[in-house]
C-alpha cells in the first residue's frame, strides 16, 4: 500500500486590514462560512488562528468570538496562537523597519498571556502560527515553556530575513524541530527529550518561482494565492513525493477566512478540499497530526 498523506486545514482568521470600525457580525459570518467548508469536507478537523495584534490585542479573544472558539473545539478543532504584530500595525506601532518578532521582550508576555488565559477558559492553543512566516529560536523556546506543542508556519523555500523567516531548507513534510534551527529536524534521540516543538509546513512542489524567495505563490497550498488548477497540480506532487519516497507526508494547506464572502474562492477552497480527500488525502487536526507522527 502506498504511504498515507495527512492534510491539515491551517486557517487563517484575521479580519480584512480595513475592518475598522470593527464589524463582528461581518467577520464571524466569514467564519461561518469557513467552518461549514471544513465540516462538509474535512469532517470539523479545522486548526483556525485566533490573531491577536497591536490593532486588536483583545477582540478576538471576547464574546462574541470566544462563543465560535468553544463551538469549533467542541466540534473537534483545533486553535493556533497568531501574533500579527507587523501586519496588524497601528500608526503609533508600526516600525520603521525591522519585525516584532525579532523582539523577545515583546513577544514572550503577549504569548505567555494568550496562552495563560485561554488554558484557563479550557481552549488551550494546540499551535502557534508566526506573521510573514516569521519565526525564531526564541519564539519556539517560549512556546515550549507556555504548552503551544506545535507550529504551523513554516513555509520551506521561503527566505524573508527582515521578517524572520528562514525556510529555504526546511522539510517538505512535517518534523521535529532541532533545538539549534526552526528549519532542520531534529535528530532521532532528540525527538524525545530535547526537541521543543513539532513543526508542520505548507504543502509544496519544491519548484522555486519567486526569485525574492519571500512570497507564497502557486507552487504552495495556499487557497487565495493560487487557482484550482495550480492546486491540484501541488497536492499530486505531495502525493507522488510520498509514493517515491515510500514515507507518510503531513503537510497543511492555508486558507484564509477574509475571502470567504468571495463565491468563487471559497468554492475553489471546498473544491480543492474535496480534490484532495479523493486523491490520496486523509484530514487531521495540528493535534491528531502530531499524535500520528509520534506513534
Amino acid at each position: 500500500m502506498p504511504p498515507n498523506v495527512y492534510f491539515i486545514v491551517n486557517i487563517d482568521s484575521d479580519p480584512d486590514p480595513e475592518d475598522t470600525p470593527r464589524n463582528d457580525a461581518a467577520v464571524l459570518e466569514k467564519y461561518g462560512v469557513m467552518k461549514a467548508i471544513v465540516d462538509e469536507c474535512v469532517d470539523a478537523k479545522g486548526t483556525i488562528c485566533v490573531q491577536t495584534s497591536p490593532m486588536y490585542r483583545d477582540r478576538f479573544f471576547e464574546d462574541p468570538f470566544m462563543d465560535f472558539w468553544r463551538a469549533w473545539v467542541a466540534d473537534g478543532g483545533d486553535l493556533t496562537l497568531h501574533p500579527e504584530e507587523d501586519l496588524y500595525s497601528t500608526p503609533e506601532t508600526r516600525l520603521e523597519s525591522g519585525s516584532y518578532y525579532e523582539d523577545i521582550g515583546h513577544m514572550e508576555p503577549i504569548i505567555r498571556s494568550k496562552a495563560e488565559f485561554m488554558a484557563s477558559e479550557r481552549l488551550p492553543f494546540a499551535a502557534y502560527k508566526g506573521g510573514y512566516q516569521g519565526l525564531t529560536m526564541e519564539i519556539v523556546n517560549v512556546l515550549a515553556k507556555v504548552g503551544i506543542p506545535i507550529d504551523v508556519t513554516c513555509a520551506p523555500g521561503i527566505v524573508w530575513p527582515e521578517k524572520l523567516a528562514a525556510w529555504g531548507n526546511a522539510p517538505k513534510s512535517a518534523y521535529y524541530m532541532s533545538p539549534e534551527a526552526c528549519a532542520r529536524p531534529a535528530r532521532p534521540a532528540e525527538r524525545r527529550e530535547e526537541s521543543p516543538v513539532f513543526e508542520i509546513p505548507f504543502g509544496w512542489d519544491g519548484q522555486d518561482s519567486d526569485t525574492r524567495r519571500r512570497l507564497l505563490n502557486q507552487h504552495y497550498l495556499v487557497n487565495e494565492f493560487s487557482n484550482y488548477d495550480a492546486l491540484g497540480r501541488v497536492w499530486d506532487t505531495i502525493v507522488e513525493r510520498g509514493a517515491r519516497s515510500g514515507e507518510s507526508q503531513i503537510i497543511g494547506l492555508l486558507c484564509h477566512t477574509y475571502a470567504m464572502q468571495n463565491a468563487k474562492l471559497s468554492q475553489q477552497c471546498r473544491g480543492i478540499l474535496t480534490y484532495m480527500r479523493e486523491h490520496g488525502g486523509i484530514p487531521v487536526t495540528a493535534s491528531e497530526a502530531k499524535a500520528i507522527y509520534d506513534a
